[in-house]
């Protein structure tokens, strides 16, 4: 594994230096900072190892979509102090070792991977397409290893779209896929985070189940004219349980004229059970059927403070492209929960257009041009003020390349 070097790592991404001595795998020297610094800031805390300063960016708090606010679950943050830092090469080898090695010498401490710019390459993101990680990391961390690039978002890319297979106890951050995909099938205690791409997938196929996993900040901001899904959620053999989607956006797949396919945004659907789903701070606009669609195997899914919108408002933002589907079977639900009973909650989210199904819980929600679901307890308010694409623009800005590159880092 190559030395650290003493250069400010995650300058670009994380908009704060890294103070660390040139060091190998080992835990890094607390008692050295490089050269030229008289004195280490007045946060930095040297006792247990230098501090790897990540800092979230300090933007104004928007409510629906990506901040650059939203930080993963278990993911050390710029206050922690790191026991374990090293650089990778931009290979999917490296960063396999680089993780193994994190777990070997600092199980119990803070553990971040600094990936070199490159590209990394890609065997697809279908369910059964080669894995470029494959049984990797740890469930059992104390917090999982930070991976990010380490000269900023954009300076790792990728040549085709990925599928990451049993990969555990990680967090990547900053890597921007798009215009390609991401499958995970079996991950567990892991997150995907500040990335933008054309989809963000998870499937069950694998031989272990699926589970706590975050999507933050992922954002595919493009509406495309295609028959499939957005992004999708399958289970296929093995369950998926608590998935966080925190601070991400979705725009729509506009399906052709003619074609008879069922095309939406998010879309849950498998032959096993699905629970613990949560939305939270997120953005979702319709496709030609549904914004979100769930199914019968599916239970707690929760919409907290988030933004849905079906019917016909997201053409304000997302027109149909040409060739498309005109709506021939009626403008899309903003959530398709139909033949459902109690799967469905919501905390303080808005929702434009229909609402099927019987909801479990709900408060604090609105539902704007559409009648009111039946709910189990709760009620949602009804409101009759539409939007334009000023107004959701105030509410959940367009998240252009410019907007990303300013808030993640």
């Amino acid at each position: 594994m190559p030395d650290l070097s003493r250069r400010t790592a995650l300058t670009a991404l994380l908009g704060a230096p890294l103070l660390i001595a040139g060091c190998s795998v080992a835990t890094p020297s607390p008692s050295t900072v490089p050269s030229g610094s008289a004195a280490p800031p007045r946060d930095l805390v040297l006792e247990d190892g230098p501090e790897l300063k990540v800092q979230t960016a300090s933007v104004a708090v928007q409510r629906f979509g990506p901040t650059g606010t939203h930080w993963p679950a278990r993911t050390p943050t710029r206050r922690d102090r790191f026991a374990f830092v090293v650089e990778a090469d931009p290979t999917w080898s490296s960063i396999a070792a680089a993780i193994e090695r994190a777990n070997t010498v600092a199980p119990n401490g803070h553990a971040a991977i600094l990936v070199r710019p490159g590209t990394l390459p890609g065997f697809g993101a279908g369910s059964t397409a080669k894995p470029v990680l494959s049984n990797v990391g740890s469930a059992r961390r104390k917090s999982r290893v930070l991976i990010s690039p380490r000269d900023g978002v954009g300076s790792v890319t990728f040549s085709a779209s990925i599928r990451l297979d049993r990969v555990r106890g990680v967090t990547f951050l900053g890597f921007w896929l798009a215009p390609y995909s991401i499958v995970l099938s079996a991950v567990q205690d892991f997150s995907w985070a500040w990335s933008k791409g054309q989809a963000f997938n998870i499937t069950g196929n694998s031989s272990e189940p699926t589970a706590d996993v975050d999507l933050v900040e992922c954002v595919t901001p493009e509406a495309r004219a295609a028959d499939g899904d957005t992004w999708a959620f399958r289970t296929a053999g093995q369950r998926i349980d608590r998935v966080a989607v925190v601070g991400s956006y979705i725009a729509p797949s506009y399906k052709a004229a003619g074609s008879s396919a069922h095309v939406d945004s998010l879309q849950l659907s498998g032959s096993q059970g699905m629970s613990g789903i949560v939305f939270k701070d997120t953005a979702i606009f319709a496709s030609t059927n549904a914004a979100f669609i769930g199914y019968p195997g599916a239970s707690d899914i929760l919409f907290d403070a988030s933004l849905v919108v079906g019917g016909r408002y997201m053409l304000d933002r997302f027109p149909l492209p040409e060739g498309a589907n005109n709506f021939t079977s009626g403008y899309p639900s903003a959530v398709n929960g139909s033949g459902t009973v109690d799967i469905l909650s919501a905390s303080g989210s808005t929702f434009y257009g229909p609402l099927r199904g019987t909801w479990k819980t709900v408060t604090g929600s609105t539902v704007i041009g559409a009648q009111a679901p039946s709910v189990s307890d709760g009620a949602f308010d009804t409101g009759t003020t539409t939007m334009s694409a000023d107004g959701f623009d105030t509410i959940s800005p367009v998240p252009t390349d410019d907007v990303l590159r300013s808030i993640w880092k």
